[in-house]
């Protein structure tokens, strides 16, 4: 090589390290500015360590989330970026979460698909971010909108049962329980949306099964139990060809679900519906119409 009229021999070794230097600017190059687009994104957080019963988170982790938290790359800048909230109280202990995320995904030629540090940003998929100082860990559940037609209002009837393996010949609940839930009462997401509405009440005292003296098996009146059945109106949301609350698989919208209590522990099978000041376990028995 001739460097102004001074020849200099290049060895081998001289000419891998120019290489490898030219190399490591274009690999930089690559990465720092490489055309990044911004994709909405819906989480389901479920981190492992924190997941309770049905999916859900504890409401000492919630309250820690909130709009704006964001992950930061090496140059300061945002990378994703916390856009909505929506919580489902599901109990005194925990929630549902899902969370709206705007991410500056890289799309993928080659396979056709979103990346986000080097992992495919899929449904179904997991994605763990350091949001502040919280790391959140969940499901991709949603990109850009697309479960948006797969709402539908569902009319159903529903009743609030808990059934008692110790007293198995009665129905029905406790008095202050029905008393709790009115015609009218609306359920509500996080965001003051509307997800179920009691549409219509019907109380009447609940049976019981009573066996006479000559063995006679007759239904009586309790005197303090209630028997309650609800005309409910349910956002659901359309997940492989069956319809869910919160649009989240732990809650399906079918019959027959229950709440049973075993050695005084409640287990846990059926759609909640919660006010400011209750939370009842309700028993689908029949869905009518799906609008």
């Amino acid at each position: 090589m001739l460097i102004k009229g001074k020849n200099i021999k290049l060895k081998t070794f001289d000419i891998i390290v120019v290489f490898a230097f030219v190399f490591i600017c274009l690999c930089l190059f690559f990465v720092l500015f490489r055309k990044q687009s911004n994709i909405s994104v819906i989480v389901k957080v479920n981190e492992e360590s924190l997941a309770y019963a049905n999916g859900g988170v504890p409401n000492w982790y919630v309250q820690f989330l909130h709009v704006g938290m964001k992950e930061l790359d090496v140059f300061g800048r945002s990378t994703a970026e916390i856009k909505e909230i929506k919580t489902y109280f599901t109990s005194n202990q925990k929630s549902v979460v899902h969370l709206t995320i705007d991410l500056k995904a890289v799309y993928s030629l080659s396979n056709r698909q979103y990346m986000y540090k080097g992992k495919s940003v899929s449904i179904g998929s997991t994605i763990q971010l350091p949001l502040d100082n919280l790391s959140i860990k969940g499901m991709i559940i949603d990109i850009d909108g697309s479960k948006k037609n797969n709402l539908k209002r569902l009319f159903v009837q529903a009743r609030i049962i808990s059934t008692d393996p110790v007293f198995p010949q009665t129905e029905g609940v406790s008095s202050y329980i029905a008393e709790a839930i009115k015609e009218g009462d609306v359920m509500k997401d996080s965001l003051g949306h509307p997800v179920v509405k009691i549409i219509k009440k019907i109380e009447e005292d609940a049976k019981m099964t009573v066996i006479t003296a000559n063995g006679d098996v007759i239904l009586q009146k309790h005197p303090m139990r209630k028997d309650v059945s609800l005309n409910l109106e349910i956002l659901g949301e359309k997940i492989g060809g069956r319809y869910y609350l919160f649009g989240d698989t732990d809650f399906p919208i079918i019959v027959s679900n229950s709440t049973t209590i075993v050695n005084n522990n409640s287990m846990i099978e059926g759609l909640p519906f919660y006010t400011n000041n209750s939370l009842i376990w309700l028993t689908v028995t029949k869905i009518n119409v799906i609008q």
